[in-house]
């Protein structure tokens, strides 16, 4: 490999989100932090170089949208994903999250209903509720070997007279599903007959670990979807610079694209000069390490299903099939607060109940192999000792 995966920087005492969380919650405590989707891993060479020759140049002052970012990010989008965008209509944002709130609020009113699914990324339950929209939750399910959605009920909420917003998340965070056609042709045809919009969070698309998967953009299965859809993609994630701070959405149509800057403007109206810089490195320059991490990443969910087979009561029901996350059922532990029981065991995974998943736990193993090894370690040890394991 040309890029070394094993071996990170130390992240403690750095300002990391991550890192900071434990010690100053357990002072005292040894906790591996392995929760919010960030990655341990250096990013690419080239996005290092471009972040330092920029930060060289001393002046730190309100960055420009260069038509050289814009390039990058039509490139990437046809060259990773074929599907032909124009430079207008990408809108820079700071985060994703943004991104969100301003696509409902452009495609609906107060009171109306947004259609969401869970378990799911956090703020795709937050936002309807601090939009004053109406939120419709519908629980994913699991059948034939893999989650999908529950049809009938997600029919069923698209059909209310008050529905204006579908909120996708493709490949779906947390239970790392990379969507087929058949299902994304189906979603298509729900949202066409209902005239609903959709904001589609396609933030995870570039690290599709199956290798039988293919990530298919939702807005790129014809015109007339890609006028009601508001993709949101980053390099955040794959290249891991989220603390960058750079995002962007693709909105077809004029008018949905006017409504949603509208909006932005009161919410994240300028981005990280840096993010801009980075964003186009990885872009151009990051593909051979976006495959090798991809590849290291594989290995890891190969570790992860080898350990809970000794792990009875912990229940991975799919393999991942995209990003760094893994999802699991531990119901059967018998923990009246499994997330708690894990942290006065060494591991700090995120609370499955933040998602709408209570008795789940998520896993970040976008970290070194070492490290996953001693999570992993743990999280037996842990397992050991639960309630439902004597019962």
């Amino acid at each position: 490999m040309a890029f070394n995966f094993d071996s990170c920087p130390e992240r403690a005492g750095t300002d990391s989100t991550k890192w900071h969380k434990y010690p100053n919650k357990y002072p005292n405590k040894d906790i591996i932090p392995c929760w919010i989707a960030d990655m341990d891993f250096m990013s690419p060479p080239a996005v290092i170089d471009a972040v330092q020759a920029r930060a060289a140049h001393g002046v730190f002052g309100y960055p420009a949208q260069r038509d050289g970012v814009f390039a990058s990010v039509v490139n990437h989008v046809r060259r990773r994903h074929g599907w032909e965008i124009n430079p207008e209509w990408v809108t820079f944002m700071c985060s994703l999250v943004p991104g969100i709130h301003a696509t409902i609020r452009a495609a609906s009113k107060p009171g109306e209903s947004v259609v969401t699914t869970a378990p799911v990324y956090p703020p795709f339950l937050s936002a309807p509720v601090i939009s004053e929209r109406h939120p419709i939750k519908l629980e994913m399910v699991f059948v034939d070997g893999r989650w999908t959605f529950d049809w009938a009920a997600l029919e069923a909420a698209c059909a209310q007279p008050h529905t204006k917003v579908l909120l996708l998340c493709n490949p779906y965070n947390p239970l790392a599903r990379v969507f087929d056609r058949t299902e994304l042709d189906r979603l298509a045809a729900l949202v066409r007959k209902h005239d609903l919009t959709v904001c589609s969070d396609e933030i995870h698309c570039d690290l599709v670990l199956d290798p039988a998967a293919k990530h298919l953009v939702f807005a790129a299965l014809g015109e007339d979807i890609a006028a009601r859809t508001v993709t949101l993609m980053a390099a955040s994630k794959t290249f891991n610079i989220a603390g960058l701070t750079c995002g962007f959405a693709i909105i077809p149509d004029a008018g949905l694209r006017t409504r949603f800057r509208r909006v932005l403007q009161g919410l994240s109206l300028d981005q990280n000069m840096f993010g801009l810089v980075a964003t186009q490195a990885a872009f151009d320059h990051g593909e051979a390490w976006r495959l090798e991490c991809v590849d290291y990443l594989r290995g890891n969910v190969d570790l992860i299903e080898a350990e809970l087979k000794g792990m009875p009561g912990v229940v991975l029901r799919q393999r991942p099939q995209s990003s760094f996350l893994a999802w699991f059922d531990v119901t059967a532990l018998g923990f009246e607060d499994p997330h708690a029981e894990f942290e006065q065991g060494g591991i700090g995974f995120s609370n499955g109940a933040d998602f709408g998943g209570p008795g789940h736990v998520r896993l970040n193993f976008g970290c070194p192999r070492e490290r996953l090894r001693e999570i992993l370690r743990r999280m037996k040890a842990v397992v050991a000792r639960a309630p439902g394991r004597r019962s």
